[in-house]
């Protein structure tokens, strides 16, 4: 995987994010809102790669219950949304649909006289280099 890999910053961002709720609440809570052990939720903040499933499962619960308490929508955010609508799709095919699903967010911003987010050509950056290899 290369540095600019949308998915590699977003581990490193879950890893944060779920460091931070476990600060403020406990690992056995924020386990449980993933959907995970809390043995495994502290290897994971040790630094351990986790594996694909539970990959999935901190996206999701970082888009469910991270990211919108913070109320603004942010690169790792927009990131981390998109990994979890792509992320069984082929290495190409996930390219091709974060691209098109990038758009679409970008005409619906058009659409209603709004600037589109800086994150958004960012993150259109970052799935068109993303290597063509399986992330999960």
């Amino acid at each position: 995987m290369n540095g600019s890999d949308p998915r590699s910053a977003t581990t490193k961002h879950l890893r944060e994010t779920a460091a931070a709720r476990v600060e403020n609440t406990s690992l056995r809570s924020v386990a449980r809102e993933i959907g995970m052990s809390p043995t495994g939720l502290k290897k994971f903040l040790q630094g351990t790669a986790p594996y694909s499933p539970t990959l999935r499962r901190l996206r999701s619960w970082y888009v469910q219950y991270a990211a919108v308490q913070s109320g603004n929508v942010g690169l790792e955010d927009a990131t981390a949304a998109l990994n979890v609508l792509v992320h069984d799709l082929a290495p190409d095919p996930r390219k091709d649909t974060a691209g098109c699903l990038l758009e679409c967010v970008g005409r619906g911003y058009d659409q209603s006289g709004k600037a589109r987010p800086a994150w958004m050509a960012e993150l259109q950056t970052r799935f068109a280099e993303t290597v063509t290899e399986d992330p999960s």
